[in-house]
């Protein structure tokens, strides 16, 4: 199979995969889904790479206890896809106990069968 375009059904299962590799900080599945040169915006303003999030799950000083997300909105651009998702989470940042309402927003592109985050930034909500 090779397709070039990217349809919602495409996007919708590669968040719900990527969602049930970050509860289960399932490194080897994050590391199919980010691409090698992944950059990310942390709410601090962290500028944070495909490498930083693989670490932080495999010395698991980021921990999800308990999580639901919900797919607001997917725009389709060719063989690229933008995702705005929300998610309700609780858990530890370095030992630390976070529990908020995040906003994401997810640059999906298509690499052959595959798709991969490009580009994320994320926010926490009030």
């Amino acid at each position: 199979m090779n397709k070039t375009e990217i349809t919602k059904e495409d996007v919708v299962d590669a968040e719900n995969k990527l969602f049930v590799a970050q509860l289960a900080s399932n490194v080897d599945v994050l590391d199919q889904l980010l691409h090698d040169d992944l950059v990310a915006v942390a709410p601090t303003g962290q500028v944070l790479t495909k490498e930083m999030d693989l670490n932080a799950h495999r010395a698991k000083t980021m921990v999800i206890e308990d999580a639901s997300t919900e797919i607001e909105e997917i725009k389709l651009i060719g063989d690229t896809a933008v995702s705005i998702v929300s998610m309700k989470a609780k858990g530890k940042m370095m030992d630390t106990p976070m529990e908020g309402h995040f906003r994401y927003l997810r640059v999906w592109k298509r690499f052959g069968d595959t798709l991969k985050i490009i580009g994320a930034s994320f926010i926490q909500l009030s």
